[in-house]
């Protein structure tokens, strides 16, 4: 049995959650059961959903996946920053005794790095940055941003 957690994000254009993220995970093995949590982040509702699988019933284990830093696929102009957040971030990690992605996954950190934010309020848009880790990390990770790097503008198709 295998345990998959994925956090779905309400999608205005579909008028619902995707379901893609869904058919991935039940490709892996027979669907045992769902618990779901709804919550809104952002004023935005989402929808985590906890699924025991069988993959047992397929003679197969799962492959684990490897994820590519999202670093990789920002700006070079930018990429000196997302080095500088990461290793902040590791810093004081191991200063405070935790894991480095309770403060920030590497995710988020490309995120910051892409919008810039210049207060709390802009950094708390970022998916999975919340109250608390704002008031304990907010200030010193805005003060990593130099104040000459301006976001990037949105190309319009």
């Amino acid at each position: 049995m295998i345990c998959r957690v994925i956090t779905l994000r309400f999608d205005a254009e579909l008028g619902g959650f995707p379901e893609e993220p869904l058919r991935a995970v039940q490709a892996e093995g027979r669907l045992l059961e769902v618990r779901e949590h709804y919550f809104e982040h952002g004023g935005v509702p989402h929808l985590a959903l906890l699924m025991l699988l069988d993959c047992e019933s397929r003679g197969e284990r799962p492959a684990r996946r490897t994820q590519q830093d999202p670093g990789t696929e920002l700006p070079d102009e930018l990429k000196p920053l997302y080095r500088a957040l990461r290793q902040w971030r590791n810093e004081r990690a191991k200063q405070d005794g935790v894991p480095s992605y309770v403060l920030f996954r590497n995710v988020q950190l490309a995120e910051i790095c892409r919008r810039l934010p210049r207060s709390l309020a802009e950094l708390r848009e970022i998916e999975g940055v919340g109250e608390a880790t704002c008031r304990k990390y907010g200030q010193d990770l805005l003060g990593l941003i130099p104040k000459d790097l301006a976001p990037r503008k949105e190309e319009s198709a």
